[in-house]
């Protein structure tokens, strides 16, 4: 998975570039139960992590804390059946209102009852432009297998606006490991199941 240009989802050209962007939506959807199947729901989550420069957390916007002080960051709330017709849940990122010692934000998607991703039909995520619907990220998150937390991706603020990184990018930069994403997942929710 990269970072795709819309036209052409094989291309990762804006992996390293920086583009003036204003506002940003992460959608994630799944789907329910299939008919006629005794199942309990999935629930996904949708979560943001606010670091400062050096990379500790400011804030995380959660269905449990669904805005951060100032507004500029709005998680549209909890849901747990997958049953909406498009995404799920939504976080709204307002990036010119945001505090200025945001320096990056994470993307991360946990599976609030600990089962993994592979086991979710229809689970996928995006990144895009509010206004544009440009989609800068797309992730079948069915492609994770045993996983059941994920980061997405990141934006990096920069001097000449925001660069957004892969997933991949993310962890090879060591902004959020496997251990400490699997903390903040079990911390946001209190579902001790998450951990190993």
């Amino acid at each position: 998975m990269g970072v795709n240009n819309h036209a052409n989802p094989q291309e990762h050209v804006y992996a390293d570039a920086e583009f003036d962007l204003k506002e940003i939506v992460m959608g994630l959807h799944w789907d329910p139960p299939q008919k006629g199947v005794s199942a309990d729901p999935e629930n996904l989550d949708a979560l943001c992590v606010l670091h400062d420069e050096q990379r500790r957390v400011l804030e995380i916007i959660h269905p449990g804390h669904p805005r951060n002080a100032n507004g500029s960051v709005i998680h549209t709330g909890d849901a747990r059946t997958g049953a909406s017709e498009w995404d799920d849940e939504r976080i709204f990122v307002f990036l010119e209102a945001l505090p200025a010692a945001v320096s990056t934000i994470a993307f991360v998607v946990a599976s609030a009852a600990g089962r993994a991703f592979g086991g979710i039909r229809g689970a996928a995520c995006h990144i895009s432009d509010r206004v544009t619907e440009r989609e800068w990220v797309r992730l079948e998150l069915t492609t994770l297998g045993r996983h059941t937390v994920h980061c997405v991706a990141t934006l990096h603020r920069g001097t000449a606006g925001w660069k957004i990184s892969s997933d991949a990018q993310t962890v090879r930069g060591g902004l959020l490991s496997e251990p400490e994403l699997l903390s903040l997942a079990a911390s946001v929710r209190g579902r001790d199941s998450l951990l190993p």
